[in-house]
């Protein structure tokens, strides 16, 4: 990026302001691309000789005009494309927190955590290990052989995923763990990501320098081997059992066909993201596509957000067997970043049971939830205009509202009256003519009943 020279001090209109006009002729003309990273906010106070303050200002007020995206701790993006699509997700009301009620699709149901967890932690840390320094160290460099061992036995259990705890790295968050994988597959090659995604991980792979190519998606469309292989993909990164934001979960014969796809000697990967695997209403278990590919060319990735906490950050992967010697070689310097203590806290929790047994209190608590809020939605005064669509799996579902109004105006409208709600256009990376009208994340395990049934009275209100 070229050193501005046009800033003036003395014609009325705030420094900060004007370097914002200079990036929004860049952005609205083509100069940056779709969530290509701005300069820091550092380095440009300093080729233009300003503070970091007015360099954040200038940097807000895009976010505020829906041309900007802040990602914690990497900075800002542009959000360009069709101006539709412009209002994005952190503009300042929606960065607030004075809401009521929050549909947020981040949390995760907390209720039996204190039977199940809190006890054992506190047991195991007093009684057992509490006056051992190394325990708070990292450890082995793929994960404590305990925890790998444990995690083993859940994934066969819980999965059907039959891998040995040399097939298995520990690593602090799925984002973390995304690092490695590139690191291990290299940046030469393309990645692919779903359109709408978790942008989040689609930022975190661009921050890292990959080529990364995007597919259209709606709640009923899914990805295929021919529109991975016709955009010129090379790993595709899918979340199987519940895609963010659709939920949408695959069927059998789609991860068969990806699994194929995988197996086929092409040189072709699937990064999988078991995300809410473990919350199934249907009952239905439908086998991982990296079971069904014996493992070749997938990496499976899961974590305990959903199950404990989104603050839990133990995340673990399964690479194919046969990678290992080139990965061992290429992470010398690895660290899982995960304190020993952490990892054998959770291999006991998975041995004692209490995992399963959370899993499965979780189940009947999230199914309750998510049957309360689609009556109530059903039956209130905006039931006819209102459908559910994928909510047989995970902690959030979507729902369609026919209306005239936007779905960012509706989101606007929901906020103002203390409901936090997000429409699909939070998820597009770019313009998707695939995806649905109306379209909103309902996201359930942060609200008790009695909270879900206040917060559709608020939305039955002003929608």
């Amino acid at each position: 990026m070229s050193v501005y020279s046009f800033i003036a001090k003395d014609n009325g209109i705030p420094v900060y302001r004007q370097l914002q006009q200079e990036l929004t002729r860049d952005i609205r003309s083509g100069k940056y691309d779709n969530m290509q990273r701005l300069p820091s906010r550092r380095r440009l106070a300093r080729e233009l000789g300003l503070s970091t303050t007015t360099i954040n200002n200038a940097y807000q007020a895009l976010v505020d005009d829906g041309l900007a995206i802040t990602v914690d701790r990497s900075g800002f993006y542009v959000k360009a494309g069709d101006p539709g699509f412009e209002t994005y997700d952190d503009i300042t009301w929606e960065g607030a927190s004075d809401y009521k009620y929050s549909f947020s699709y981040n949390e995760c149901e907390s209720a039996a955590l204190k039977e199940y967890f809190a006890k054992p932690l506190g047991k195991y840390m007093l009684n057992s290990h509490g006056d051992t320094p190394a325990l708070f160290g990292h450890g082995n460099k793929r994960g404590e052989s305990a925890f790998r061992i444990s995690l083993s036995r859940f994934l066969s259990e819980t999965r059907g995923i039959d891998c040995t705890i040399s097939d298995i790295i520990v690593g602090a968050g799925i984002q973390y763990l995304l690092t490695v994988i590139v690191m291990i597959l290299g940046r030469d090659r393309v990645y692919g990501f779903e359109n709408p995604t978790d942008y989040k991980m689609y930022v975190w792979l661009k921050n890292l320098g990959a080529d990364i190519r995007l597919l259209n998606i709606s709640a009923g469309k899914p990805v295929t081997p021919a529109a991975i292989d016709e955009a010129g993909i090379d790993v595709m990164f899918l979340m199987p059992e519940n895609q963010l934001p659709t939920g949408r979960r695959m069927e059998f014969k789609e991860r068969r066909a990806l699994a194929d796809w995988c197996a086929s000697g092409t040189g072709k990967y699937v990064i999988e993201v078991g995300t809410d695997g473990n919350l199934n209403y249907a009952g239905n278990k439908i086998s991982t596509i990296y079971t069904l590919s014996g493992g070749t060319n997938v990496i499976h990735i899961e974590s305990f957000e959903h199950t404990l906490s989104p603050n839990v950050k133990t995340a673990y992967m399964v690479l194919p067997p046969e990678s290992m010697d080139s990965v061992i070689k290429r992470l010398e310097m690895y660290s899982p970043a995960i304190t020993v203590c952490e990892q054998l806290i959770y291999s006991n929790l998975i041995n004692d049971g209490h995992m399963r047994r959370l899993i499965s209190k979780n189940n009947k608590i999230m199914k309750e939830k998510r049957a309360f809020l689609i009556s109530g939605l059903k039956n209130s005064k905006i039931g006819s205009r209102f459908t559910a669509l994928n909510s047989d799996t995970g902690m959030n579902f979507l729902g369609l509202i026919n209306s005239d109004k936007s779905g960012p105006e509706l989101t606007r409208a929901a906020y103002d009256e203390g409901v936090k709600i997000f429409d699909m256009s939070k998820f597009l990376l770019t313009p998707n003519p695939d995806i649905e009208r109306g379209a909103f994340v309902f996201g359930y395990a942060g609200l008790t009943l009695a909270e879900i049934e206040d917060a559709i009275k608020k939305l039955e209100k002003i929608w």
